[in-house]
């Protein structure tokens, strides 16, 4: 009797395993907080795929961060984010596509021109994500690359050793007799961000801004966050960096670093995002990618870096104006294409 009372009893326990089993081997929602990234079929072979490999130009530790919430969202795929300067993820992805061998899925650079650059050399896929139609024309190129991130650069300054009553309020300040020497800044070399930064100037101001510029003696670093640190420290008073450097030391580490939006207006480089064609695992990488350009990937960017997003439903990062409200300049895509070498060329001269 005891093995006949028995028998139902294991049954109907494997029964519910059996159905816990199937419940945890649903996929999950393409839709995030009311949004949706993603139909049914792209989520099933995303899980199916069941990883991503990102390359990215933004800071490794940032990328995990902001990403917990995807891996959360969608514990059936992981991210690999394998972080390291723009020229060197293009020719990184250069060499594996020409060797046979691709390894990454998604990409998020920090310069327009590269950007161009992957798509001319069909490294680059065809990809319209959901919220395409958030993202003004120019922080995208339909169908190629989307705005994932970027970032203002501008003028900042030591507020011990700049009084509110001296500090900047424009970039013609920059000029001031009293920064020569003590002005930071970084060469245009180092990549799109800075080439958005003399683009504006030598466009706001012309060339005149620029020998003037030159002759103020900055001090010239190989990335806006030792610009930012040099002000910070007061190892220099003024300097020219990006609100990505620049945040974080005014409002965590509670630097005496202040952001100056000047009148003139404030340049804004995009950070595209694209997906590339030989990409082991396409239909992961697109679902990431959607991801991202969500709005609760974007508020994750924002919280976790300071960035500023392009979507006007994500909030600026707390103690940072509205986007709108900084005048935010940038040319367009095409404009940046054609002038980009001719600025490199016309500032390294000015500038040695």
């Amino acid at each position: 009797m005891k093995k006949l009372l028995r028998s139902p009893l294991i049954f109907a326990f494997g029964l519910f395993l059996l159905l816990q089993a199937s419940a945890f081997a649903e996929d999950p929602s393409g839709i995030v907080e009311g949004e949706a990234i993603a139909s049914p079929p792209l989520v099933k072979a995303a899980c199916a795929e069941g990883e991503v490999v990102y390359y990215t130009a933004q800071a490794d530790t940032d990328e995990r961060e902001i990403l917990k919430a995807f891996e959360k969202q969608f514990p059936c795929v992981h991210v690999s984010v394998i972080s390291a300067v723009t020229g060197r993820l293009f020719e990184r992805i250069k060499t594996e596509t020409e060797s046979g061998h691709p390894q990454a899925d998604v990409m998020l650079g920090t310069d327009e021109a590269l950007a161009q650059k992957l798509v001319e050399a069909g490294h680059v896929r065809t990809w319209t994500p959901p919220s395409a139609s958030l993202y003004p024309a120019n922080a995208k190129v339909e169908g190629e690359w989307y705005a994932a991130s970027g970032s203002l650069i501008l003028p900042v300054y030591n507020t011990d050793f700049v009084k509110p009553d001296g500090a900047p309020k424009s970039w013609k300040d920059l000029l001031r007799p009293e920064f020569k020497g003590k002005l930071s800044a970084s060469p245009i070399s180092i990549g799109g961000t800075a080439w958005m930064q003399f683009a504006f100037l030598i466009d706001k101001f012309g060339d005149d801004f620029i020998r003037k510029f030159a002759e103020q003696q900055p001090r010239l670093f190989t990335s806006y966050n030792t610009v930012a640190l040099s002000v910070a420290r007061g190892e220099t008073f003024v300097g020219v960096t990006s609100a990505l450097n620049e945040y974080p030391l005014r409002t965590a580490q509670h630097a005496p670093i202040n952001a100056v939006y000047a009148e003139e207006g404030t340049p804004l480089a995009n950070y595209p995002m694209l997906l590339l064609k030989d990409g082991p695992h396409p239909n992961a990488g697109e679902l990431m990618a959607n991801w991202y350009l969500s709005k609760q990937g974007q508020s994750n960017l924002v919280r976790v870096r300071g960035a500023y997003s392009v979507r006007d439903d994500v909030a600026p990062a707390p103690g940072n104006p509205k986007l709108s409200d900084v005048k935010p300049w940038n040319p367009g895509h095409a404009e940046i294409v054609r002038q980009y070498g001719a600025v490199i060329e016309k500032i390294t001269e000015m500038m040695n």
